[in-house]
């Protein structure tokens, strides 16, 4: 095999600098066709080389792109039961502590939601004056009003989660994930909740609709989300072991780590045009209904038709 050194050089942002041996050295035509012909090939297959990297570069960057903005898209957070002390009525046994443990939330919820309705609405109201609403308020009340129905059609989450749970979760997937689990007892659960967001609502509605202070509307609100929070608070303390061994064991059961298949789009289409249209139900009814109550006031229909005086 025949080499040739032709001399030395440095390579920078690719192009190669070559200088000549000096013992190689002459300035015959020949000599200088050679030298400038080698670094003409040189310099082109560097640049080559660069191009080709650049583009491989470009390339991989743009398939990683691809794949974490696909990633983050269709990212969907796993199927799996509520953590919460009302899910001890389908995950226990009905003689064990944990499901009479459910019952005493269920039934300390039900009882506050329930004592503050009716004594919201029993309060002294006057004839035609049913949620015994003011006489009238000012603009700034108002605007509050609204948008206290709707934060908390937004902060309620018993409805659409137990709406999310029979939509996703089928006898069939319920059965191949917790086989000890019964389905009658899983609907029993979520119609238990959905009661108790309504519940809720009519609650929220009435305090909206009877308050005449801004900083009143969202602290009552506020109030009432915290009641629908209990079971959660509760099923956090039974996992730090606050009730006892047996609390923490149910609540620490396979079964709520357990992550359900999600179904075919065409098996649960229905059931999710109902979720839709029961939540634009909600929120049309109370904006109607405040409405209604707004219109009443601005007429005068609920300011005192007549006055007794009684001599002694």
């Amino acid at each position: 095999m025949y080499s040739q050194s032709i001399g030395t050089g440095r390579v920078t942002d690719g192009e190669l600098t070559l200088r000549p041996n000096a013992a190689s050295a002459d300035n015959s035509p020949e000599s200088e066709q050679f030298y400038a012909h080698h670094v003409v090939n040189v310099n082109s297959n560097l640049s080559d080389d660069k191009h080709q990297n650049s583009q491989s570069q470009a390339g991989t960057e743009s398939s990683v792109a691809g794949r974490t903005e696909q990633s983050i898209i269709g990212y969907e957070e796993p199927i799996m039961l509520t953590q919460s002390t009302h899910s001890f009525m389908f995950t226990e046994p009905t003689n064990s502590v944990p499901f009479l443990f459910s019952f005493v939330i269920i039934g300390i919820s039900y009882a506050c939601l329930l004592l503050a309705l009716f004594n919201n609405i029993y309060e002294d109201n006057g004839p035609g004056n049913f949620f015994n609403v003011p006489v009238g308020v000012t603009i700034d009340v108002k605007i509050a009003q609204y948008l206290a129905l709707l934060v908390g059609l937004i902060m309620e989450e018993e409805i659409p989660e137990s709406l999310y749970l029979l939509r996703m979760i089928t006898k069939t997937t319920l059965h191949n994930r917790a086989p000890d689990l019964k389905f009658r007892r899983f609907i029993f659960c979520a119609i238990i909740r959905i009661i108790m967001g309504y519940l809720f609502y009519l609650n929220m509605f009435t305090v909206v609709a009877q308050a005449d202070r801004v900083i009143d509307i969202f602290y009552d609100v506020m109030a009432l989300q915290f009641l629908q929070q209990v079971d959660d608070i509760a099923f956090k303390l039974a996992k730090w072991d606050v009730f006892g061994k047996k609390m923490k064991r149910a609540s620490t059961r396979k079964c709520f780590r357990a992550e359900f298949e999600k179904l075919p789009f065409a098996r649960r289409k229905k059931v999710s045009i109902f979720v839709k249209v029961l939540y634009i139900i909600n929120l049309c009814a109370m904006m109607i209904g405040l409405t209604i109550i707004s219109l009443k006031q601005h007429s005068g229909e609920f300011q005192c038709g007549s006055i007794s005086v009684v001599f002694d």
